[in-house]
């Protein structure tokens, strides 16, 4: 296989990851209307109609939890997360491609933790059958399996974006400006 081909197949890879993280964008925010809904419901029954209930709260923890990190990956993709752009926006070319390399690989070392731990956290409720203690007791381990799902996304648009990095760097071109979204 060719040097170009090779490329081609990871710029297809790499777009297909990118769509994938896009998409949670929507589910998070989906999530928010639904923990709207439900925290709307809860208002209205408690205050109006004195028949409060024992979901929603807990409901609206978990979603909470699902909405953050499936963020956390859409929030890469239109590389929308924090930094020190007083000193980054400075920084052009070359050199910026580098930094690149090494802010995101940093990424992946605090990310990785938040996958084995999660992972560990929601396997073992897994096993263990563990449930919320609210009055509807949902299992915790598709919720807690959302930390490592989102951790994983997150890290293979990282892995994506380190290699175009490595690209740019060993071809000499320049980096491509930050893909962000309104």
């Amino acid at each position: 296989m060719s040097v170009q081909a090779g490329q081609g197949e990871q710029n297809r890879a790499g777009g297909r990851i990118e769509w994938v993280c896009r998409q949670t964008g929507w589910i998070a925010g989906s999530l928010a209307v639904i923990m709207m809904l439900a925290l709307i419901r809860e208002v209205v029954g408690r205050y109006f109609f004195n028949k409060p209930t024992d979901w929603a709260v807990d409901l609206n923890s978990y979603l909470l939890v699902i909405m953050v990190y499936l963020g956390a990956a859409y929030t890469t993709s239109i590389d929308g997360h924090v930094r020190a752009d007083f000193l980054y926006a400075r920084i052009q070319g070359r050199p910026k491609a580098a930094l690149d390399v090494f802010i995101d690989a940093a990424s992946i070392f605090y990310v990785s933790i938040l996958l084995w731990e999660g992972g560990l956290l929601a396997w073992e409720s897994f096993l263990f059958d563990e449930v919320s203690t609210g009055g509807v007791r949902w299992p915790l381990a598709p919720f807690q399996a959302m930390v490592p799902l989102g951790a994983a996304l997150v890290i293979f648009l990282l892995l994506v974006r380190i290699a175009r990095n490595v690209r740019l760097l060993a071809s000499g071109g320049s980096p491509a400006p930050a893909a962000r979204e309104g």
